[in-house]
């Protein structure tokens, strides 16, 4: 066994013991460890070789003085160097003997190998088995960032090796804000296992953890053992607390079983289930169960199951089954911020076809839902799809060439209670494209062929079947014009001109089952249905007129500017409309349009409105301006308007630095209308060489209006493990920029 070998699995691997199975990344910088003192050694003693060399590569010993030679063997003193391809010791007095290799050195010692430094006051170590024994050994791994102690490392043979009352810590020379103690250590290459006694961390010399036992790989090999344990505090659950641990069974599944403490409820047992199948196949089931919440006094759990599995080229197998026991289970037993916001759980059993190479895609699926929003009623809930199929075809985008495509919808639409029908949607379409590089012009022909045959929960006296048949006409035509402004810049004009024509056709008779009317955008000037869904064609006769400019940065294309401005000349009423919606009447559409402004490299804007020429005000608004100088230090300010909502909401975030160390993060966002704070948060970050923390303070309004209040914090031993609940998503999500790892120029 090599000892420096050994002396870097016994000390690096403490940190990924199964204990602490992830290596978090750094909190706040895109560098964990860029608040990290530079070693003044590092670059004068220690330049790692670009690749191991056999341990029986020739020795070359140098010194001051050699005292005497005898058979092979040397007394050197005096600056005495001993290397080895890769490896160098030197010491103040060396015994070697050239025949067996064998070497006692003393009087500072140090060692230094690819990946290690190794000081101590004696060793004895031999050259041909690199194998040996280091005394009161101080050891730095500058890859790892790690350092620490042994009071000795020992070969047994090649395959064993013992170390005792063994220090590690990432903190550089000088701090001990946080170590792991492990009195002894035994490292086994033939099990590929590493087994530690009474194993203590200390933070601020204030004991934290402590383990009777562990057990641990000696390379990345999964580990059976304990994760990171999470806790917090809210209103809901008072503190919580899960201790996770780790099941390797086998190398394509595992397990994880999460007891999990809280404190106003009770205990809940949850678990996970992986597997990998060597055909591709891949999936997850994960459980939560509270025998008995001591709030809402009654039993409660979830259950999560996916799978995923290739069936052929192109071919794919996808299931999934989600289920919680209530509909306010997420708001009071949500273990993550991300899910308190959960409306629906999806089951579907599906099949698929696509490949790149490939015009056609297919989809067929059996899906329903589980509505968890309590202020969803159930004559709103979503249709089940028992089944769907979904069949697609384009043709290759030749240039100069017709292109044609069919899209094809059948759906078996069931809910309890409600009328349930069969659907068949056809869209067959053909389009050419005319222009060159300053201009184009499509016109596009279709034909959209709906059926229904109602079979469930029929009224009396309604038809059972429907059929509507409507063609579909449009005209997309565009100009692009360009100029120079100076040297640094380029402008564009783009004009485009989009003419839909879809003759009315009576569908008052159709019920909903899967269509909506999305809020009216820019983008939709040049979409041939208003509706989201089949069971809606809207009639039309229209123009759209739109106008984009757009401002480049002549050097690299980069877009400092973009300007979208629209509207729709309706020359005809829009007779089809979502029950008990009157048909529309108005000439003209609300005058659209988007403003996104990149200042410079800190600074963007982004501005858009809707305003209604009929009543000359505005229907919807927002504005946001993002101040982002660097890394992990950004501004957001936001207002957003809804007339017919009766929307004013504010929304402020950010994430600064108060320091080298210090950062805090916060968000607000207010109802103006109603003088009520929707969500709030405050918080700090600490982030130091070894170390970080973060704490968080969240107050939001649930789905049924009640306020929570939760507090959340992460402590971080960088290289080892974190504890607490892991607050990176929650705060990526409510603070735009804050993901954002790009390095500062």
């Amino acid at each position: 066994m090599n000892v420096s070998r050994a002396l870097l699995i016994a000390a690096a691997l403490l940190a990924c013991t199964p204990l602490f199975a992830d290596n978090p990344p750094g909190t706040i910088g895109y560098n964990q460890w860029a608040t990290c003192p530079i070693p003044a050694s590092a670059a004068a003693t220690h330049t790692p070789a670009p690749a191991a060399v056999s341990a029986n590569a020739p020795t070359h010993v140098s010194a001051d003085h050699l005292a005497g030679y005898v058979h092979g063997e040397s007394l050197l003193s005096g600056n005495v160097h001993a290397t080895q391809g890769n490896r160098q010791m030197t010491a103040a007095q060396m015994q070697y003997n050239s025949a067996s290799g064998d070497t006692h050195a003393s009087g500072n010692v140090h060692f230094v190998s690819p990946n290690m430094e190794l000081r101590g006051p004696t060793a004895d170590y031999n050259f041909n088995n690199s194998s040996g024994v280091f005394n009161d050994a101080e050891f730095s791994l500058p890859q790892r960032h790690g350092r620490g102690s042994a009071k000795l490392l020992k070969a047994l043979d090649p395959d064993h090796d013992v170390l005792s009352d063994v220090h590690y810590t990432t903190c550089p020379v000088g701090s001990r804000d946080w170590m792991l103690n492990a009195p002894d250590l035994e490292l086994n290459q033939a099990t590929n296992t590493g087994v530690g006694h009474n194993v203590t961390i200390d933070f601020f010399g204030v004991p934290i953890f402590w383990t009777p036992y562990i057990n641990f790989p000696l390379n990345d090999a999964r580990k059976s053992g304990f994760l990171d344990p999470s806790f917090g505090f809210s209103t809901f659950t008072g503190t919580d607390l899960s201790t996770p641990y780790y099941f390797n069974l086998a190398p394509n599944y595992d397990a994880t079983f999460v007891p999990r403490i809280i404190t106003k409820r009770g205990v809940d047992l949850g678990g996970e289930f992986r597997w990998l199948t060597f055909g591709g196949s891949q999936g997850q089931i994960d459980t939560a169960f509270l025998p008995h919440d001591k709030l809402a006094d009654r039993e409660r759990g979830l259950l999560n199951f996916s799978d995923s599995t290739p069936l052929a080229t192109g071919w794919n197998f996808n299931t999934a089954y989600n289920w919680v026991s209530d509909n306010l289970y997420f708001q009071d037993l949500g273990d993550s911020l991300a899910t308190i916001a959960t409306t629906t759980q999806e089951r579907h059993l599906a099949v698929s076809y696509g490949q790149p190479t490939s015009d056609w895609t297919f989809l067929t699926q059996l899906q329903e839902w589980q509505v968890v929003d309590p202020t969803v009623p159930p004559a709103s809930y979503p249709y089940k799809r028992l089944p769907q199929a979904l069949l697609n075809w384009q043709s290759s985008p030749d240039l100069g060439a017709a292109q044609f495509s069919l899209n094809t919808e059948f759906d078996q639409f069931q809910q309890d209670e409600r009328i349930g029908a069969a659907r068949l949607d056809l869209k067959p379409s053909a389009s050419y494209s005319f222009g060159a590089a300053a201009w184009y012009f499509t016109p596009t022909a279709a034909m959209r062929v709906t059926e229904y045959d109602f079979n469930q929960n029929v009224p009396a006296g309604m038809q059972s079947n429907l059929s509507r048949v409507t063609p579909i006409l449009s005209l997309d035509s565009g100009l692009f014009f360009q100029r120079n402004i100076g040297s640094s810049y380029l402008q564009t004009l783009e004009p485009r001109l989009f003419y839909l024509y879809v003759p009315y056709r009576d569908q008052s008779q159709i019920p909903l089952f899967d269509t909506i009317q999305p809020q009216f955008s820019f983008l939709q000037l040049f979409t041939d249905n208003s509706f989201y869904g089949a069971d809606r064609q809207a009639d039309a006769n229209q123009l759209s007129y739109a106008l984009t400019s757009r401002l480049l940065d002549a050097s690299d294309g980069s877009e400092l500017l973009e300007a979208d401005l629209g509207q729709i000349r309706y020359f005809r009423n829009r007779d089809v409309q979502l029950p008990g919606v009157a048909p529309q009447t108005n000439l003209f559409s609300d005058v659209v349009g988007d403003l996104i402004l990149n200042l410079n490299n800190n600074w963007s804007t982004s501005y858009g409105q809707q305003w209604d020429p009929a009543t000359r005000q505005t229907d919807l608004a927002s504005v946001g301006l993002q101040y982002h100088p660097a890394f992990h230090q950004v501004l957001n300010l936001a207002y957003r308007y809804n007339r017919a909502l009766n929307l004013k909401q504010t929304d402020v975030s950010f994430a600064w630095p108060l320091g080298r160390h210090w950062s805090v993060v916060g968000r607000w966002n207010y109802d103006v209308q109603n003088k009520l704070t929707l969500e709030s948060f405050a918080g700090f970050e600490y982030d130091s060489c070894c170390w970080a923390f973060q704490i968080v303070h969240r107050r939001y309004i649930t789905q049924t209006g009640q306020a929570n209040t939760a507090i959340f914090f992460q402590l971080q031993l960088k290289g080892l493990t974190s504890i607490g609940r892991h607050l990176e998503d929650f705060l990526q999500n409510g603070i735009l920029g804050y993901s954002d790892t790009t390095p500062p120029q």
